[in-house]
C-alpha cells in the first residue's frame, strides 16, 4: 500500500519545484512562529508549523533556514492543496469520518501520554504547534483510509487500462532540443519558450520533419552530444529516462510529430517522436504494481483537489505564495 505521506508529496513537491520562478525572495523561519498562519482557505488557517513539520519529517533536516527557499515555497503550494484534498475528504465523510478523526487525536494523545510526553510536547519537538501536528495526523488518517477504500484490484486494474501504454512495456524512440534554464528569470524563460514554440512551428512545415529537426537540434541544442547525433536521445520507455513531464508529451506526442515546449526543472525541451513500440503487458502480468499505485494515487488526489476549484485560498507570507502561472487546482 502507498503510504500517505511518501506519496504524493514527493512527485508534487518535484514537479511543483519546476514552476518555482529563480528569483523567489528567501524566507527566514526565524522571522515566525509555528502558531502563524502563511495561507487559509475559506478563513480557516494553515500554519507555518505545518510546514516546519513537513520539511523536517520528509527532508529530515534540523535548521529549516537551510532549506532551498524554493523547496519550502513548492511544499507551501503542496500543503494547500492538501488541505484543499482533505477538504473534499470531509466534505464526503461527513459526521462518521470527523467521529473517526476525534478517535485517532485522542489515540495519539494516550499513546503520548502513555510514553510520557503529550501532544504539546510532541508538536514543539517536530518545530510545529498542536493545529498543525492535529492537521497532519488527521490528513494522514483520512488519506490513508481513503486510499485503502480506492486501491482495490478491481479499480487498480481499470486504472491500467485506461492508461495502458505507461505500464505495459511500450517505448519510443526521441530526438530533443535543450535549452539549459537553470537559474533563469520566470520572464527570460517565458520568451525563451515563445521562441521555442516558434520554432516548433516552422519545424511542422518542413517537407521533412526529422531532418529539420537533426538540422535545429545540431545548431541550437544545449545537450552534450546534440551537434553529434541531431539531438537523438534513443529507446525510452520510463520517467527516468528523460524528466518526468518530458516523459508525459513523450507518451502524449504521436510518431513523426514534434511535442512541446515542456519545461522541466532543467530547462525547456521540443522533442521529436520517431517510433513507438507499443508493450503488451497485462494487469495480471504486471509483477511491480509500485508506479501504478502512485499514479493511482496522485490521481485521487488531484481529483479531490480539483472538486474544490473555485475555493478561496489568501496568502499571507508572499515569499510562500506560488507564482501566478502556477494553478492550486489544476
Amino acid at each position: 500500500m502507498i503510504s500517505a505521506t511518501s506519496t504524493p508529496w514527493a512527485v508534487m513537491i518535484v514537479s511543483l519545484a519546476v514552476f518555482v520562478s529563480a528569483d523567489a525572495r528567501a524566507f527566514a523561519q526565524t522571522d515566525w512562529e509555528p502558531a502563524d498562519p502563511f495561507a487559509a482557505i475559506e478563513g480557516h488557517p494553515i500554519y507555518l508549523g505545518e510546514l516546519n513539520l513537513i520539511l523536517s519529517e520528509r527532508l529530515n533536516v534540523r535548521d529549516l533556514d537551510r532549506v532551498d527557499p524554493q523547496v519550502k515555497r513548492a511544499t507551501a503550494a503542496f500543503l494547500v492543496r492538501r488541505h484543499l484534498a482533505m477538504k473534499s475528504l470531509q466534505e464526503a465523510g461527513g459526521a462518521a469520518l470527523q467521529a473517526m478523526l476525534a478517535r485517532h487525536i485522542d489515540a495519539f494523545a494516550t499513546e503520548a501520554k502513555r510514553r510520557g510526553s503529550s501532544v504539546e510536547d510532541q508538536a514543539k519537538r517536530r518545530g510545529a504547534n498542536v493545529a498543525a501536528l492535529t492537521a497532519d495526523l488527521q490528513w494522514r488518517f483520512a488519506w490513508n483510509q481513503y486510499l485503502k477504500s480506492k486501491l482495490t484490484d478491481a479499480n487498480l486494474e481499470r486504472f491500467f487500462e485506461q492508461n495502458q501504454e505507461r505500464y505495459a512495456g511500450s517505448r519510443w524512440k526521441v530526438s530533443q532540443i535543450f535549452l539549459g534554464m537553470e537559474g533563469e528569470s520566470r520572464e527570460v524563460i517565458e520568451n525563451t519558450r515563445q521562441t521555442l514554440g516558434q520554432l516548433a512551428a516552422e519545424l511542422r512545415e518542413q517537407s521533412d520533419v526529422a531532418e529539420a529537426f537533426a538540422r535545429a537540434a545540431r545548431d541550437q541544442s544545449d545537450a552534450a552530444d546534440a551537434k553529434a547525433d541531431g539531438g537523438m536521445v534513443g529507446w525510452v520507455e520510463s520517467d527516468g529516462d528523460l524528466p518526468f513531464n518530458v516523459m508525459q508529451a513523450v507518451r502524449e506526442t504521436p510518431p513523426g510529430q514534434i511535442g512541446g515546449p515542456i519545461r522541466s526543472s532543467l530547462g525547456l525541451h521540443l522533442i521529436y517522436v520517431h517510433d513507438k513500440q507499443a508493450g503488451d503487458l497485462t494487469f495480471q502480468q504486471l509483477t511491480d504494481q509500485a508506479l501504478l499505485r502512485r499514479d493511482a494515487s496522485d490521481f485521487l488526489f488531484r481529483t479531490l483537489v480539483q472538486k474544490q476549484a473555485g475555493t478561496k485560498v489568501d496568502w499571507f507570507v508572499p515569499a510562500l505564495q506560488p507564482p501566478d502561472d502556477v494553478d492550486l487546482f489544476e
